[in-house]
């Protein structure tokens, strides 16, 4: 095995991410590494030599996967953003479209409306517009900030956004279960288009937190 077939293979055993992302990282490495050590053979230098030297310049295997590792988290927390952007607003316009179109208004129920519930319904609202608010401004805040905070730092920063996002998402369904459950549980079954979207609502909110807690380890030297 070559000196950069060993090396990007250490990369690759470091690394925790998306396949596609994490191959793309590998192929830039790998390009690099066989342009630099194709300048030293055409200096004069043998082919193990030229890849040993290549191999040196690129920098420790343990320092670069850190900062690819970084790149990754960041790609994954990026794509996260636009799910929560697109997403949320989606299942709350397609949920009210359900109910309109299989239920109907809100005075079929039988139990009295009470103010409170009125009340964690708008704040519900508010909760469901925060969400892909968040998730854009984040978005826009790593364009600006790439140029001024490293790898790292920056990959942090999406983490934190992903995860106020993801939050208000879940408060937001959240409160209307609760608030729904304790005034007339009879309303959790309104229709079976609404249950469907309401069960993928409630497993796209979980499921938009698992990348704030997953293990993204930057591995040890």
């Amino acid at each position: 095995m070559s000196a950069i077939e060993a090396y990007i293979g250490h990369l690759d055993r470091r690394l925790s991410g998306s396949a596609g992302a994490k191959a793309d990282l590998l192929t830039e490495a790998k390009d690099s590494l066989t342009d630099a050590a194709e300048a030293y053979r055409e200096g004069g230098a043998g082919e193990s030599e030229a890849e040993r030297r290549a191999v040196a310049d690129f920098g420790p295997a343990a320092v670069i996967a850190r900062e690819y590792q970084a790149e990754l988290a960041l790609r994954g927390d990026v794509g996260t953003l636009w799910k929560v952007i697109v997403g949320v607003p989606l299942f709350q316009v397609s949920w009210e479209l359900a109910r309109v179109l299989t239920y109907g208004d809100w005075g079929r129920l039988n139990k009295p409306t009470l103010d409170w519930y009125f009340f964690v319904v708008d704040l519900s609202g508010v909760f469901v517009v925060v969400s892909p608010v968040i998730g854009a401004i984040a978005l826009l805040g790593t364009r600006l900030l790439g140029r001024r905070l490293d790898g790292t730092r920056l990959a942090g920063f999406a983490r934190w956004t992903v995860a106020a996002a993801a939050i208000a998402n879940l408060v937001a369904m959240l409160l209307l279960a609760v608030g729904t459950v304790v005034l007339d549980p009879s309303r959790m079954n309104m229709s079976l288009p609404c249950n469907v979207l309401s069960i993928g609502w409630a497993v796209f909110s979980f499921w938009l937190l698992s990348p704030v807690f997953r293990s993204r380890p930057l591995v040890a030297a």
